[in-house]
């Protein structure tokens, strides 16, 4: 009988693993299939433990629970969906968004999935390059930001929501808020996407202030502002490798603006260099590709010195023409002197 009874718990729970399972309020569990819900009730299909005749299926009811009942919800497994989930290219956005769209009621329900994906969905949508796409992006992200239980995916959708603001033309104002999470959040996600988008916007600036300014060099007027701009540009994209370097992702990503930089500021070697370790550092991502192009274009004559090297013998030798001077000993202190006596003459 015991065993039986153990057999009975394992299948019951085996069962509710392939279930939608209702969380309720005062403790208990509602195991079934959820098929609608509105502002009111949620609509649940359940087995009756039956057959409905003899020879058919098991019995099925539709019972309606009240929303305020429920406590939290538990969505039945769903593998294909996980895995669309880690790996979807924009080629699947049809996809993700049909799983966002049944999981999009319960966006407030905790445990809900409904916000991850959502987010998922957002930068697909922003991969695109689509503008029109990159205004659905923003919605989406505005929707998740305000109404999801996680904070976690609150957290996801404020960086979409920046990085939305700016493909859309609203990089002004995204920069504005920027500027704000930068000061105010203590997330370190949230601060490096703060500082991405300030560090595109610096860019800019220096861009636009090097075609303005083409010899600078030669220009006592615009030198300081020349290193102003180029130091804050390298701060902002360089954060996230120097404070959180394994976040791959962010890392390559601001070493590859970094690379940006050093080839407009004409640094051919620094970018290289720094090509060469996105490339070694984070193998894997999407920016290593993108130096490993930018490496393959440039001559056999570029790539083969070596300036960490260079640099080396460079400062060595500077050392050798100039040795540091011997220090010479220090006068001994008058209160550390021994006393002498003068002999009187007679």
């Amino acid at each position: 009988m015991i065993k039986a009874a153990i057999t009975f718990l394992f299948a019951t729970a085996l069962a509710a693993t392939a279930q939608d399972v209702l969380l309720l309020k005062n403790g208990d569990r509602r195991a079934g299939e959820i098929i609608s819900a509105d502002a009111t009730t949620v609509r649940l299909r359940v087995s009756l433990g039956g057959p409905a005749l003899p020879g058919a299926g098991t019995a099925m009811a539709t019972v309606g629970i009240p929303r305020a009942d429920i406590d939290a919800i538990e969505f039945k497994a769903d593998p294909n969906r996980e895995e669309r989930l880690r790996s979807a290219t924009p080629d699947r956005i049809a996809e993700v968004e049909a799983d966002w769209k049944r999981l999009e009621p319960w966006i407030d329900f905790p445990r809900s999935q409904a916000g991850a994906i959502g987010c998922k969905l957002g930068e697909l949508l922003l991969l695109t390059k689509d503008r029109a796409k990159a205004a659905s992006a923003l919605e989406l992200f505005t929707q998740i930001e305000q109404k999801s239980w996680s904070d976690a995916d609150k957290a996801r959708a404020k960086q979409g929501r920046l990085r939305a603001m700016v493909a859309t033309g609203r990089a002004a104002e995204a920069i504005d808020q920027a500027k704000l999470l930068a000061a105010e959040s203590e997330d370190p996600e949230i601060l490096i996407e703060a500082n991405y988008i300030m560090a595109q916007a610096a860019e800019k600036d220096l861009k636009a202030f090097l075609e303005e300014n083409p010899r600078w060099e030669q220009d006592p007027h615009v030198i300081d502002t020349r290193h102003d701009l180029y130091n804050r540009v390298l701060e902002l994209y360089l954060y996230p490798s120097l404070f959180h370097g394994s976040d791959d992702t962010r890392s390559a990503r601001g070493l590859w603006g970094a690379v940006s930089v050093y080839r407009v500021s004409k640094q051919l070697p620094l970018a290289i260099e720094t090509s060469r370790d996105i490339t070694v550092l984070y193998p894997d991502t999407t920016e290593a590709k993108l130096s490993q192009e930018f490496l393959a274009s440039l001559k056999p004559e570029e790539l083969a010195s070596d300036f960490e090297a260079e640099a080396r013998k460079e400062l060595e030798e500077g050392m050798k023409e100039s040795p540091a001077p011997t220090p010479e000993p220090s006068p001994e202190p008058e209160s550390t002197k021994p006393e002498t006596k003068k002999k009187k003459k007679t």
